[in-house]
């Protein structure tokens, strides 16, 4: 059996139809024959046809697995066929089997040839040096796995549309659904069970925006010490819950969706915003608004200035203004006491550093920028994103790691300012990404209901040995795959333990993915 060059391309051609990327198949179309086979071929050759054949190729390299090279039956690896079997794996036994020839003679250049006599030179160095015992083998850096980790579903925990564990406690999770219900659930990760579920219910109100009876949770918050739980809905109401389950306090001064809730660091005061720009100042201890920010110049005005806002200090805090403008308040101060000036967009993202006491904030205009105490000018602005930032947030006290609507996963350096790795998931929009609370991996979720896990860990160790000059990319630690078609993940959580992530999809249940 063989398949000629044209052939292959016409069933890529038929491949990128089928999946809805007309521009991809309109380049190869204008490039190629695939017309012509399309007149010809177009009623013998069924949907997925590409697909099929490379899951065949896939199963039939699995089973060269079975027979050694003289044809008699090998011993079962139980070890293997305990794991799923996937397309990496079967491209390292293709290359093992069959190993890339290496061009000479006249069909390579003298300068190619001599890097790849080096680079043979090299390799050689390398096994003579493996034989002796390495003293040191725990100061080396994690060579990178052969094959990327298929990630399993630990637990369904029904339809859920946002989740946040407990700083402190964690076996709680805290998850929001469609129908005005959030729950606290008790996990057992060691028997992977729910002992137990505790209903956080708001009423059932009728939503001026949409016109309709309902109240999704939007939003939920833990407060710093774990012992506190703010819930926001789609009418504007607030509630203050223990983690018991029990109902502390009702906050009613919001009346759209509330898109944002903050916690001050000594757990005495909150922060909320919502989709109008409206955002409030609340005191814990008596419940009472201590100060209402109407954020936009005209109340007609339908624009958004931003989604988030962010404690600087225990009394200080930052909220979006016009004209992608940061404004600094002080808790009692009416007026602001700073104005930062930079973005040209709603501010999307605010994150704080508090060991270096700099300000992070991602904007609509694609850029992230650093703010400095003393100054309305940014420390450093990273350009490279081509989308909506959905994701950003502090790795370290040099570095930043972000990602983004254009499908990038980024890694900025401020010493340096500039970009040092990058990961580009073939253009498929990423919707949700969170890094874990350990900050050895990151997690992204994609529209097309994929999650990958990056290995942050194995990136920082190869940075700091390889020193490259120009960005490298992330190593991939594991995937999932949601088993439902136009299936979205747009909220993603990471358990204190940073072993576990919870997934809400726009289909599917959520569930608990285990590393």
């Amino acid at each position: 059996m063989s398949i000629t060059s044209e052939e292959l391309n016409y069933l890529i051609w038929r491949y990128l139809q089928e999946t809805g990327n007309e521009v991809s198949a309109l380049a190869l179309q204008d490039d190629t024959r695939v017309l012509e086979f399309d007149r010809k071929y177009k009623q013998h050759i069924p949907l997925g046809t590409l697909v099929n054949l490379v899951q065949k190729g896939i199963l039939f390299c699995e089973c060269e697995l079975l027979v050694d090279s003289t044809g008699k039956l090998r011993d079962v690896d139980e070890t293997h066929y305990a794991s799923i079997f996937n397309l990496a794996q079967a491209l390292e036994i293709d290359k093992a089997t069959c190993p890339e020839v290496v061009a000479k003679g006249r069909f390579s250049l003298e300068n190619d040839y001599e890097s790849l006599e080096d680079e043979k030179k090299e390799k050689e160095k390398e096994v003579v040096y493996s034989v002796a015992p390495d003293k040191d083998s725990n100061t080396r850096s994690k060579s990178p796995p052969l094959f990327i980790k298929t990630l399993k579903e630990e637990k369904k925990l029904g339809k859920i549309v946002l989740s946040s564990w407990n700083p402190h406690f964690p076996e709680l999770l805290a998850v929001g659904g469609q129908d005005s219900l959030a729950r606290i659930i008790h996990y057992n990760s060691e028997k992977a069970t729910v002992e137990k579920s505790l209903e956080l219910r708001h009423p059932f109100a009728f939503n001026s925006s949409s016109g309709i009876t309902t109240n999704q949770v939007t939003c939920l918050a833990w407060s710093p010490d774990g012992k506190k739980i703010v819930t926001g809905v789609e009418n504007g109401e607030l509630r203050l819950w223990n983690a018991e389950g029990h109902l502390q306090n009702v906050f009613s001064f919001h009346r759209s969706p509330i898109v944002s809730i903050k916690w001050n660091e000594d757990d005495s005061h909150f922060l909320t915003s919502d989709v109008d720009n409206v955002a409030i100042l609340w005191n814990v201890i008596t419940g009472t608004a201590l100060q209402n920010f109407e954020l936009k110049e005209n109340a007609a005005d339908s624009d958004s200035l931003g989604v988030d806002l962010e404690w600087v200090e225990k009394d200080k805090f930052v909220l979006p203004g016009i004209q992608g403008s940061l404004i600094v308040y002080q808790i009692g101060e009416r007026k602001p006491i700073g104005k930062l000036i930079g973005h040209q967009g709603p501010i999307g993202i605010l994150k704080f550093n508090r060991n270096k006491k700099l300000l992070l904030s991602a904007s609509d205009d694609f850029t992230l920028r650093v703010w400095r105490g003393g100054s309305s000018n940014p420390s450093n602005c990273f350009y490279g994103h081509s989308q909506t930032i959905v994701s950003a947030c502090w790795l370290d006290d040099d570095k930043i790691i972000s990602s983004s609507m254009d499908g990038s996963i980024r890694l900025w350096s401020l010493s340096k300012n500039t970009l040092i790795a990058v990961t580009i998931a073939d253009g498929v929009p990423i919707l949700s990404a969170e890094l874990s609370s350990d900050k050895k991996k990151y997690s992204a979720g994609f529209i097309d209901g994929h999650l990958i896990v990056y290995d942050v860990e194995a990136l920082l160790e190869k940075l700091g040995n390889d020193s490259p000059i120009s960005p490298i990319t992330f190593p991939v630690y594991g995937s999932y795959q949601s088993p439902k078609e136009r299936d979205c993940i747009f909220n993603l959580s990471w358990n204190y333990a940073s072993d576990k992530v919870v997934v809400a999809y726009s289909i599917e249940e959520g569930s608990i993915i285990s590393m």
